[in-house]
């Protein structure tokens, strides 16, 4: 009986991260959306999803000590105990994002002109898209213990890296070319900077989840 309640306490864990990775999933493509189409619904459910999150982080967070504490995990489950208090801390980060560029849409977009930079959007739409199947997917390598879907979440980081780098050039340029453009491309470089963030928080999941499947830390990039 004690070994089962031990059990479910894990999987409640896992179940909860899941459920967290869920809906900053849904709190991201509700912020891009928005910050895309200038959807104000779609920013104000976007930031509803981030104070959700927010509860959910220290439920997850207090039940991983709580185990810890309780149980004294053997390594295998402690390894998993641990990472998923940074793999929920990483999608908390995740969330707050969301809720910025969503706030960029309520507090900036009423008082801003954006048709010049509204070209922007497609751009910036297959930006959150690459961000979001990385977040995605690196839950689902959690959800899996797949090592190899954890490897490629990382490997896409670079795709995003330069998208980031053509949009920021191209935004730079239409800010030089019309000065009163100013405003508007400093809050577009923000949400795009949040995004490419997503994208880096991904990434850092990817790398925990890797670091429970296989006992080892993925190789630097550099090496």
């Amino acid at each position: 009986m004690v070994r089962a309640n031990y059990l479910q306490e894990l999987s409640n864990i896992k179940r909860l991260v899941l459920d967290m990775g869920e809906k900053t999933t849904a709190a991201v493509l509700s912020a891009v959306e928005s910050f895309t189409t200038n959807n104000a619904d779609a920013a104000l459910r976007s930031r509803q999803l981030e104070k959700e999150v927010d509860v959910m982080f220290t439920d997850i967070d207090e039940q991983c000590i709580k185990t810890i504490a309780t149980q004294q995990p053997a390594a295998t489950d402690l390894r998993f105990l641990i990472s998923s208090i940074k793999i929920a801390s990483e999608i908390e980060r995740v969330a707050d994002y969301a809720n910025n560029i969503a706030k960029i849409v309520q507090k900036k977009f009423p008082k801003m002109e954006r048709n010049a930079v509204e070209s922007f959007s497609p751009q910036i739409a297959a930006l959150g898209h690459l961000a979001l199947q990385m977040l995605s997917d690196a839950i689902k390598a959690y959800d899996t213990n797949d090592a190899n879907l954890a490897s490629q979440v990382r490997e896409r980081d670079a795709a995003v890296n330069q998208l980031n780098k053509t949009l920021l050039k191209d935004l730079l340029a239409a800010a030089v070319a019309n000065p009163n453009l100013q405003e508007a491309v400093v809050e577009y470089h923000v949400a795009i900077r949040y995004i490419e963030r997503v994208a880096d928080r991904s990434t850092n999941i990817a790398e925990w989840v890797f670091y429970i499947a296989t006992g080892y830390r993925m190789k630097d990039k550099k090496a």
